[in-house]
C-alpha cells in the first residue's frame, strides 16, 4: 500500500476497518477524503495543511475540552450535577470532545491509521496499570 493509496480492498474500504459504528464511518470518510482531496472539503483543507495544521486543531480542541470540563466542575461545585447549568456545561464538554475526536481522526486517518488499529492498541494496554506501561516504555528506550 502506498502513501497515497489508503485502501487495498476492492470496495475502497480502508484496510482493517468495518463500517459498524460512527467511529468507523468517520474514519472511512477521512480515508476517502485523504485519498481524493475533494475541493471545498474542510477535511481536505486540514490534510492539505499537513501535520502543523492538523496538530494545531487537535491542540486547540483539546484545550477547549479541558476548559469545558473546568466549567462543568465549577457548575457541579456550586449546584448539583443535574442543575440546568451543569447539564448545559456537560453537553458543551461532550460537544467539544466530538471536535477533538474529529480532528484527531483527521490527523491519524491522513496517515492511513484505522479504528481497528486504535482498538488493538487499547486492547493491548487493557488491564495494565498506566504507571506500569510508562515503566515498560522507559525500559525499552
Amino acid at each position: 500500500m502506498s502513501d497515497n493509496d489508503l485502501t487495498n480492498e476492492p470496495s475502497g474500504e480502508p484496510v482493517g476497518s468495518s463500517a459498524s459504528d460512527v467511529f468507523d464511518r468517520l474514519m472511512n470518510q477521512v480515508h476517502l477524503r485523504a485519498k481524493t482531496l475533494p475541493a471545498g472539503s474542510y477535511t481536505t483543507k486540514l490534510i492539505s495543511g499537513g501535520v502543523p495544521a492538523m496538530g494545531a486543531k487537535v491542540t486547540e480542541e483539546a484545550a477547549e475540552v479541558v476548559e469545558a470540563a473546568g466549567t462543568l466542575a465549577s457548575a457541579m461545585q456550586t449546584g448539583s450535577s443535574t442543575s440546568t447549568e451543569a447539564l448545559a456545561a456537560r453537553q458543551h464538554m461532550i460537544y467539544e470532545a466530538g471536535d477533538v475526536l474529529y480532528h484527531l481522526w483527521v490527523l491519524l486517518g491522513s496517515f492511513g491509521v484505522s479504528v481497528d488499529e486504535l482498538r488493538s492498541e487499547l486492547a493491548r494496554r487493557e488491564g495494565t496499570s498506566g504507571l506500569e506501561e510508562k515503566r515498560r516504555r522507559k525500559e525499552s528506550t
